[in-house]
C-alpha cells in the first residue's frame, strides 16, 4: 500500500522553517552534507521530482529507488518519503511530467483526423526518445502508464493526452467503437516503436553483427535470410516509424471506406 501522502500544506514548509533555531528535530533526519544536488534545505516534492526526471534521461524509472534519491540529495531516505509520499507518487510525478511534454507540443486540432493524429504521433515520438527511461517503463508496466494520481489542483496531461488523440481521431466520423480501438492500436503502436528505439533494438543499431550473421547461412537453406541480409542489417527508426505509422492509419481509415466494422474473432460454439 503506498505511503500516505502528506497535505500540500505540510510539503510547501519553507527551509527556514524546518531548520529553525531551537525547533526539534524530525527523527531520523540526518545532519547537513554536501551532496551532488545540494544540502537538504534545498528539498522539496518539485526539486525531487526534477531530478527524478533528469535521471530518465539515461535510466529506466523502475530502477530509480527511494535510495538512490536520498543518496543524491545527501539525505535519509526517510526524508525523500517526506516530501514525495512514496514510490507511487514518485513514477506518477514523473510520468505526468512525461505527458505533459506532449500536451505542451502539441499544436491545435485542425478538423482532419488523419493529418492531426500523425502529427501527434510524430511529437510523442519524439518526446519518448528524449525520455528513454520512462519509454521502457511505460512498455513494461501497467500503474500510472496513462492516468495519473495527481495532488490537488494539478493537472493530469494523461488524461489530458488521451482527450487530444481521441479528440482527433473523432474528427473522422469513426463510431466510439472505432476511435477507441483506433486509439488503442495507435498507442500500442507508439509504445513498441518507442521501446525498441530507446532499448537500441532495431537492426541498424547491429547492422555488423546481423549482417555476418545472415551471410554466413546457407543460401539454398535460408534463401528469404540471405535476400534480406542487407535490407535488413540497416533498418532504423528513421524509415520504420513512418512507414508503420502510415499502416496502421491506413487500416483504420478503411474502417470508413469500407463502411465497415473492425474485424472481430468469431467466438466458437460451446459443445
Amino acid at each position: 500500500m503506498p505511503a500516505a501522502r502528506k497535505s500540500p500544506a505540510a510539503a510547501s514548509k519553507t527551509p527556514s522553517s524546518l531548520t529553525a533555531p531551537n525547533a526539534p528535530r524530525r527523527r531520523g533526519r540526518p545532519p547537513k552534507t554536501d551532496s551532488p544536488i545540494g544540502a537538504e534545505p534545498m528539498l522539496s516534492r518539485v526539486a525531487i521530482l526534477q531530478h527524478a526526471i533528469r535521471l530518465t534521461k539515461s535510466v529506466p524509472l523502475d530502477q530509480i529507488s527511494m535510495v538512490q534519491l536520498a543518496k543524491d540529495f545527501g539525505v535519509a531516505p526517510g526524508l525523500i518519503h517526506y516530501y514525495l509520499g512514496g514510490r507511487d507518487q514518485l513514477v506518477s510525478g514523473v510520468l505526468n511530467d512525461y505527458y505533459r511534454q506532449r500536451v505542451g507540443r502539441l499544436p491545435s486540432l485542425t478538423g482532419d483526423w488523419r493529418a492531426d493524429v500523425e502529427g501527434i504521433a510524430r511529437l510523442s515520438f519524439e518526446v519518448a526518445m528524449e525520455n528513454p527511461g520512462v519509454s521502457i517503463y511505460v512498455a513494461s508496466h501497467n500503474r500510472f502508464r496513462l492516468f495519473q494520481d495527481v495532488e490537488p489542483g494539478e493537472t493530469d496531461y494523461g488524461m489530458e493526452f488521451f482527450n487530444r488523440m481521441t479528440s482527433a481521431i473523432m474528427q473522422g466520423a469513426f463510431t466510439a467503437e472505432q476511435v477507441a480501438l483506433g486509439y488503442h492500436l495507435i498507442a500500442q503502436y507508439l509504445v513498441s516503436a518507442s521501446m525498441a528505439e530507446a532499448s537500441r533494438q532495431l537492426p541498424a543499431y547491429h547492422q555488423s553483427f546481423i549482417e555476418k550473421k545472415l551471410d554466413s547461412a546457407s543460401e539454398l537453406q535460408y534463401p528469404g535470410a540471405r535476400f534480406v541480409s542487407k535490407a535488413f542489417s540497416r533498418l532504423s527508426s528513421d524509415t520504420a516509424f513512418e512507414e508503420g505509422l502510415r499502416i496502421t492509419l491506413d487500416g483504420i481509415e478503411a474502417w470508413k471506406q469500407d463502411k465497415r466494422q473492425p474485424a472481430r474473432k468469431p467466438r466458437s460454439k460451446a459443445a
